[in-house]
């Protein structure tokens, strides 16, 4: 980077979250600057999620400043791993990607400089005051079919020291521009018939609605139901539910009023005989809707669930989101919706030295049976 701003350049490195809580303003700004603006790299959903763990995070925050502004930042934390049992590394793993949803992460970066900035981060990973903490990093779910994504990897592969393995994850998206406002028509006929038949059943049970959850309403209660929904959905089909994981409910308790108030939050819940029979948590946030949970009666009428998405495809419209992201994993459920198959990249990065040979000899990843957290 050879201009003359760079003369005033600064890096430093939070290991402390009070400094971290300082750089709230900072970071807020450099987003909404950035290649890569999304919910997942706010400085509120990260700060809910430190908050949210049961045990204490370290993080390793690289900043890249000049004498006016802050340019960069790589948000990461420290995590312990053991390699069958037998060696012991440091992990560099991204802010917030584990108990809370998170999904896209990427640098935070100027978006006019940044292939320069990001590939000075991944440069500075190497430099002796950082290698120490580390000996792989496990990046996730990086958005490879966007402009942030794109510039990610491209740095990455500009820094030859750091070697690493890539996978391809599924992602799901629908724009929604192409459809018509009553969306209906789009579907395939097995999809309509279902969504048709699914509300003559509720008609002739009775009065029913789809209603949003406003800022005024009572979003714990309305969170709590959702949770009650979602687990009974879950374990009618045999899989796991939030009841496994207190971590990503003590996540949601904090972050889904916070984002009540800023506006991002669509809870929407579809009301028979009485009761919540079914819902679904989303946000909203630059101009795409994000799917996030969501959860039916089982024992209720059948297909209440995509009387329940029909309704929150309507209401996107309506209000003028360009994308409908189902986020992670790519299926047939997603593609009957008319989700189109994005190709994502996980990255296992390492860099040379004796106890990281392993890595080079075989393709080790820290999901399998052979490298796991402590």
């Amino acid at each position: 980077m050879e201009n003359g701003e760079d003369k005033s350049i600064e890096i430093r490195v939070i290991k402390e979250w009070s400094e971290f809580e300082a750089l709230k303003e900072d970071w807020q700004n450099l987003l909404e600057q950035s290649d890569a603006n999304h919910i997942f790299l706010n400085w509120e959903w990260i700060d809910c999620w430190r908050k949210s763990q049961s045990t204490a995070i370290n993080p390793l925050i690289i900043v890249i400043k000049n004498s006016q502004q802050t340019l960069a930042i790589a948000p990461f934390y420290i995590q312990e791993y053991r390699l069958a049992n037998l060696l012991t590394y440091q992990s560099l793993r991204f802010v917030g990607d584990q108990n809370s949803g998170s999904e896209y992460s990427n640098f935070i970066v100027k978006a006019e400089r940044c292939l320069d900035l990001k590939s000075m981060l991944w440069a500075y990973l190497l430099s002796p005051d950082i290698k120490l903490y580390w000996d792989f990093i496990w990046f996730t779910n990086v958005a490879s079919w966007t402009a942030g994504g794109t510039t990610l990897l491209e740095s990455l592969e500009a820094v030859k020291p750091l070697h690493y393995h890539c996978r391809t994850v599924e992602f799901a998206q629908v724009v929604l521009g192409g459809l018509t406002a009553e969306i209906l028509p789009n579907l395939s006929k097995s999809l309509r018939t279902n969504i048709r038949q699914t509300r003559c059943r509720l008609d002739k049970i009775g009065p029913w609605q789809v209603k949003a959850s406003r800022e005024d309403d009572d979003i714990g209660e309305h969170l709590e139901k959702l949770f009650t929904l979602h687990n009974k959905h879950w374990q009618h089909l045999g899989r796991g539910t939030f009841q496994r994981r207190p971590e990503l409910v003590n996540f949601y308790r904090n972050f889904v009023p916070l984002a009540s108030q800023k506006g991002w939050l669509r809870l929407l819940r579809l009301e028979s005989g009485g009761e919540v029979q079914a819902m679904q948590l989303g946000y909203v946030f630059n101009d795409q809707f994000l799917a996030i949970q969501e959860g039916y009666n089982p024992d209720y009428v059948s297909g209440i669930g995509q009387v329940l998405r029909y309704f929150s495809y309507k209401s996107c419209k309506q209000e003028g989101v360009h994308c409908y992201d189902f986020l992670g994993v790519y299926t047939d459920h997603k593609r009957r919706w008319l989700a189109e198959k994005k190709h994502g990249k996980n990255l296992f990065i390492w860099h040379r030295k004796m106890k990281n040979l392993p890595f080079e000899a075989k393709q080790i990843w820290p999901t399998g049976r052979y490298l796991k957290p402590t």
